[in-house]
C-alpha cells in the first residue's frame, strides 16, 4: 500500500478523479434502500478519501466513521460534511492499525482500500476487521477485479477471500460490479463477509479510540 505522502500528494494536486465518485457508490446506496441496516447501526468507511460515502450514511441517520491515511482527503470529506450540514466523526488513521474500539461496529465499507493492500498486510487488514465488527456485523469490500490492471491493484479474487477471512468469517458470493468514477468504469468485484465467530481480542492501544 502507498504511504501517506503519495495520497496526500494525489488529494493536495486534485489527481484522484480516477477513483473519485459524483455520487455515493450505487452498491451502498442499494443495501441502504434494501432497509438491511438498523436505524442506529455505527458504520465505518475504511479509506474514506474525500468522504461521499461517509457523507451520504450519514444524511441517511447512520453514526459514522471516516478513516483515511491521508490528511489531505480528509480535509476535502470535512469540508463536503460541513456544506452538506452533517456529522462524520472523521479520523487519521491506517486500516492495519484503526484507532477503533473493539466490537464497536456493525458495517465496515471499503470501496477500492483492500485491492491496494499487499498479500504481506491482509492478515492484519482482516484481523483489523474482525477486531472492530460486532459479532455478526458485516464487511462490505469491493475493489479490482483479476481482469482490471493487473499490474496496478492486488484484486479481490475468492481465493484471496478465502485465504484472508474464511476462519472467522461467513462470505456471501465474490460477484463482478462495475467501479465508477468521475473519468470512467473499472472492472470490478463485491463481496459481503460476516463476523460468526468471537476468539479473545487483547487490548489494543492507539492515541484515540472512536466509541
Amino acid at each position: 500500500m502507498a504511504d501517506n505522502n503519495y495520497w496526500d500528494s494525489a488529494y493536495k494536486s486534485g489527481d484522484f478523479e480516477h477513483w473519485e465518485l459524483n455520487y455515493p457508490s450505487p452498491e451502498l446506496v442499494g443495501m441502504v434502500a434494501a432497509g438491511t441496516l438498523r436505524k442506529n447501526s455505527k458504520i465505518l468507511d475504511v479509506g474514506c478519501g474525500g468522504g461521499l460515502d461517509a457523507i451520504f450514511l450519514a444524511q441517511c441517520g447512520f453514526n459514522v466513521i471516516g478513516i483515511d491515511i491521508s490528511s489531505a482527503a480528509l480535509k476535502i470529506a470535512e469540508k463536503r460534511a460541513r456544506e452538506a450540514h452533517v456529522e462524520v466523526d472523521w479520523g487519521l488513521g491506517n486500516v492495519l492499525d484503526l484507532p477503533v474500539k473493539d466490537e464497536t461496529v456493525d458495517l465496515v465499507t471499503d470501496r477500492g482500500l483492500f485491492h491496494v493492500i499487499e498479500d504481506s498486510d491482509r492478515p492484519k487488514y482482516s484481523s483489523e476487521i474482525y477486531r472492530v465488527l460486532k459479532l455478526h456485523g458485516r464487511a462490505l469490500i469491493r475493489g479490482a477485479s483479476k481482469e482490471s490492471a493487473p499490474d496496478r491493484f492486488n484484486p479481490i479474487t475468492e481465493e484471496a477471500i478465502e485465504r484472508y477471512f474464511s476462519s472467522y468469517f461467513e462470505s456471501g458470493p465474490v460477484l463482478p460490479i462495475p467501479l465508477f468514477s468521475v473519468v470512467g468504469v473499472m472492472d470490478g468485484r463485491i463481496v459481503i463477509l460476516k463476523k460468526v465467530k468471537r476468539v479473545r481480542i487483547l487490548q489494543h492501544k492507539v492515541p484515540h479510540l472512536y466509541p
